[in-house]
């Protein structure tokens, strides 16, 4: 049983009914593709249990269809009346809706027709009044028609304003005192503010009426009375915007109304930032222990005075400059928590329009009164003006730098993106204004004054980045430069094996020491200044480079001179170690000058990126630019602003701001640039006194590894000219060879030590790895072997003449090379194997060519050198007798067989021949030979030198 809302009892049968005819409504509902009769019918027939319940359901249900049915047909054929009814209706408003369209058209034709002929009006003029009575007749033109129908609508409207503002003047100044009474409510104070605007409204419109002082005075004085009262409301409102935002909304619509929001918002901004600056002065970098009943205040917060008084304090200090480093980028964090809880604030108190100023402001705001302190902090860490004070150095500084550099490309997405994300919304409020362009350009002069006030404490490190570069960089240099000096200092430095040993290790790791050093100056140059002042910064690194070198070729040459300083000690103790010790310093200056071509290279791609870089962020201010000055001009509201930089591009604008913009700076970093692989002609080098340090290192690792391996022969040579054999009794020669004289100790000893450098040479050029970097600083490794052949040139007597043509003098003599026609023969192992070396190397593989070529390219530089200094010895000898002369062409003879055996390209020298053939030559055999020579050159000039002073040591008289 069911009871219906009336109390009645209804039966369940009712209720299937009822819900029955719910479901066959559904089912009508429902698509046509889900409804079909057998589902009516099923749906319908359901509760039948009975063959004549069937029946009696099947007639009610038939039944129920025609009705249904008939009531459908009821409803057709009555919209179809409402249709009929309509229709004309519809017709005569389409049939007036024509004529007031044709009739626009006609008189949209006649303006046309007149905009483009004014001839016309003059025509009806000189129709009227040739036919007065056509005069009635006439109508006006249309432009003037419209004129005056404009006029009269705008007179009309100023009367209505006028006639409203004096209607409602004297009642509107009558309920301001009422609503300024009644001030501790904001309501009243609300009214009073529109109150007040329409008074503002209303003498606008009166201006030009009688009165107009008066209403300015009363005026003002509403004005100044509502701005007190407001005072008080604005500073509550600020104290609890941090829980209630609507008294400080209700604040900003009443300032708004009174065109004072730049009031409101300064009042606001100083609020803001309180806990940050707490926060900032509650940072101490010194560790203080005190007694716990008086804690005082930091010694840089503003409220810090000297009458703290302390009972007993217990003070322990400790200072570490990496402290503010570290505490920093966390404070920064807190920065930008309050910029994005302030971007929500902003918009929602000051709508859209004008958050991203008021953020810019409130960031403005939390540096301004800390930058002094700012400033200090990071002087007490490492000194602006590079005077070296300060506890910490410019990496110190460069690494508050990059939490800066990142703080602000965070903070500027907080001020630009929220402009962004509203610039539609911006424009349409702002263009009702009319200064749409105006307020996007001041929002880009605020946002970058912003974030160069922010950085301005790091403007001085910008400024003086070379000179602090340099400063922070000599200490570490000087420290370094003690210890190269101290690796070869000391008398016993090189005396013994071992101690040039562990004199080579050091060197070597000491070498490559700047390079980190330097890569360091580079990257602070692209952080501080982003490609400005480039040959200033590459300078200071060049400089830092080249004394390193300076101090590594001082080294060198100390190490060289103390090995040299006792011959005999080191000829007595020669060994193959030696040579092998002393060519490390080949593998030392290869690293370098290798790590050197590479550091340059790195820095030329680093400078290319910096070339880009600006490139790109000066096309993109010219963008900016001439949106500004466009949108300035044509006052569309349109404005381009990035609305995210990044903190590679706020560095770039920082650098710009303190050290320039000029176009210099991007030229010559354009030149720098340049290279082999962009097609360069010209390649500037962009450390010049390094490379050229570099090579006089080269030139001292020569030097170094040739008086070494030549410390035998020089010391066996030195006193050759001095010997007695020389001066013994004759012999008899009967012009052929001595079969019983035999080489010299001096020679012999010279001898061996020139066929045991292959094997001292070998192990070291074995190893590719060595070789390689030897390889980088082989080049003029022969000028080590000159000293001796200008020696030999002294000796002979001949001077010729210029600088110059001694130099070419002398190099042709040591060559060798082009000396055949002024010898008396030639060796037969000299310049004529070449194609059989070439045939032996090319069964050898490219790691045995290399070793054999560095092999003998020492062993070409040591024969010439030995044969340069016997020679020269030989022309000292003050008198040769026939025995003496017969010993020295035996030692000659011995020499040139050594050299033939090395298998060495140019070896034995075509004058050691030449002065073995001098000496046994008979006496009238010789002068003939002097006299016939030609003394066509200078070359040949020295030669003949030479032979007359063998003729005279023999005691051969040449006229």
């Amino acid at each position: 049983r069911m009871v219906d809302h009336g109390g009645n009892v209804m039966t369940a049968a009712a209720g299937a009914e009822g819900s029955m005819e719910e479901r066959l409504s559904e089912l009508l509902t429902e698509s046509s593709e889900e409804f079909s009769v057998a589902a009516y019918l099923n749906l319908a027939l359901a509760g039948a249990s009975g063959e004549e319940e069937l029946q009696a359901q099947m007639t009610e249900l038939a039944l129920q269809l025609q009705l249904q049915t008939q009531s459908c047909h009821d409803e057709i054929g009555r919209i179809g009346a409402e249709l009929r009814a309509i229709l004309p209706r519809c017709a005569a408003d389409v049939g007036r809706l024509g004529v007031g369209l044709d009739g626009m058209r006609l008189d949209a034709e006649s303006l046309l027709q007149a905009s483009k002929d004014p001839n016309i009006h003059n025509k009806s003029r000189s129709v009227a009044e040739t036919e007065p009575s056509s005069l009635t007749l006439s109508t006006p033109p249309p432009m003037e028609t419209l004129s005056t129908l404009h006029a009269l609508r705008s007179s009309l409207t100023a009367t209505k304003g006028i006639l409203e503002a004096a209607a409602s003047w004297d009642s509107t100044i009558a309920s301001i005192p009422g609503l300024l009474s009644g001030s501790s409510s904001s309501t009243h104070l609300a009214q009073a503010v529109q109150a007040l605007g329409r008074l503002e409204a209303g003498a606008k419109a009166l201006k030009g009426m009688p009165g107009k002082e008066e209403r300015t005075e009363a005026i003002a004085k509403i004005r100044t009375q509502v701005e007190v009262l407001l005072k008080p409301q604005l500073l509550q409102a600020l104290q609890k915007m941090d829980t209630r935002l609507g008294p400080l909304q209700q604040c900003v619509s009443m300032y708004r109304q009174l065109d004072k929001l730049d009031a409101l918002q300064e009042e606001y901004v100083k609020q803001r930032p309180s806990p940050i600056h707490k926060l900032w002065f509650s940072f101490s970098s010194t560790t203080t222990t005190l007694s716990s009943e008086t804690e005082p205040f930091p010694t840089e917060h503003p409220n810090a005075t000297t009458e703290t008084k302390l009972s007993e304090p217990t003070i322990t200090s400790t200072t570490d400059p990496n402290t503010f480093i570290t505490w920093l980028p966390g404070w920064y964090d807190s920065v930008l928590a309050l910029l994005t809880e302030e971007r929500r604030r902003s918009a929602s108190v000051f709508g859209g329009a004008v958050a991203s100023q008021v953020i810019a402001k409130v960031l403005k705001e939390c540096f301004r009164p800390i930058l002094a302190s700012f400033s200090s902090r990071l002087a007490a860490i490492c000194s602006p003006t590079g005077d070296g004070s300060g506890t910490g150095s410019l990496e110190s500084i460069g690494s508050a730098y990059e939490s800066t550099l990142q703080f602000l490309s965070l903070a500027y997405e907080q001020m630009a993106g929220l402009e962004s994300s509203s610039s539609s919304n911006v424009s349409g409020s702002a263009a009702t204004s009319g200064n749409t362009s105006a307020t996007f350009a001041q929002l880009q002069t605020d946002m970058e004054s912003v974030l160069v006030l922010v950085a301005s404490p790091f403007a001085s490190y910008q400024t003086n980045f070379c000179k602090l570069e340099l400063s922070h960089s000599s200490e570490t240099q000087r420290m370094v430069a003690r210890d190269v000096r101290g690796a070869v200092s000391g008398k016993q430095v090189g005396a013994t094996l071992s101690s040039l040993q562990d004199c080579m290790d050091r060197l070597g790791d000491l070498a490559p020491f700047m390079f980190p050093l330097a890569q360091g100056a580079v990257d602070r140059f692209e952080l501080f200044n982003c490609g400005h002042r480039p040959s200033e910064a590459m300078a200071t690194v060049d400089a830092l480079l080249s004394k390193h070198v300076q101090e590594l070729a001082m080294s060198v040459g100390t190490l060289s001179a103390t090995m040299t300083s006792d011959g005999d000690q080191l000829a007595a103790n020669f060994d193959e170690q030696h040579v092998q010790c002393a060519l490390e310093v080949l593998r030392m200056a290869g690293s370098f000058r290798r790590d050197l071509q590479a550091f340059e290279r790195k820095t030329r791609e680093r400078i290319g990126g910096l070339v880009g870089r600006v490139a790109s962020s000066m096309a993109q201010e010219k963008v900016i630019a001439e949106a500004t000055s466009s949108t300035r001009n044509k006052n569309d509201g349109s404005f381009i602003l990035p609305d995210s930089l990044s903190p590679v591009e706020v560095e770039y604008l920082l650098a710009r701001t303190v050290c320039g913009g000029s176009n210099n700076s991007f030229k010559v970093l354009q030149r720098l640039a340049a290279s082999e692989a962009d097609g360069a002609i010209v390649i500037v080098p962009l450390f010049p006194e390094s490379v050229e340090a570099t090579a006089r290192l080269t030139s001292s690792c020569h030097s170094f590894v040739f008086d070494v391996c030549s410390a035998v022969p020089r010391h066996n040579l030195e006193g050759m000219s001095v010997m007695p054999v020389w001066k013994q009794g004759s012999s008899f020669f009967g012009g052929g060879e001595s079969y019983g004289v035999l080489p010299q100790q001096y020679m012999t000893t010279v001898g061996e030590h020139m066929l045991s450098l292959v094997q001292a040479l070998e192990p070291f050029a074995s190893s590719p790895e060595a070789l390689s970097l030897a390889n980088e600083v082989m080049g003029g490794v022969k000028d080590v072997a000159v000293q001796p052949w200008r020696d030999f040139l002294a000796s002979t007597g001949y001077s010729p003449g210029s600088e110059s043509t001694r130099k070419e003098v002398v190099d042709t003599l040591m060559r060798g090379k082009d000396l055949a026609d002024y010898v008396v023969k030639e060796s037969n192992n000299s310049f004529d194997d070449d194609e059989e070396d070439v045939e032996e190397e090319e069964e050898l593989d490219e790691a045995e060519k290399a070793s054999a070529a560095f092999c003998n390219q020492w062993l070409d530089v040591l024969g010439s050198a030995v044969t340069g200094r016997l020679l020269e010895r030989s022309l000292r000898i003050q008198h040769l007798t026939t025995k003496g002369s017969e010993h020295l062409s035996v030692d000659l003879n011995y020499i040139i067989n050594v050299f033939s055996a090395l298998g060495v390209s140019g070896h034995p020298h075509p004058l050691l021949n030449h002065f073995a053939g001098l000496l046994t030559m008979g006496e009238d055999e010789l002068k003939a030979h002097i006299m016939s020579r030609e003394q066509t050159n200078p070359v040949s000039n020295a030669i003949r030198a030479a032979e007359v002073r063998i003729a005279l040591i023999r005691g051969i008289s040449v006229d």
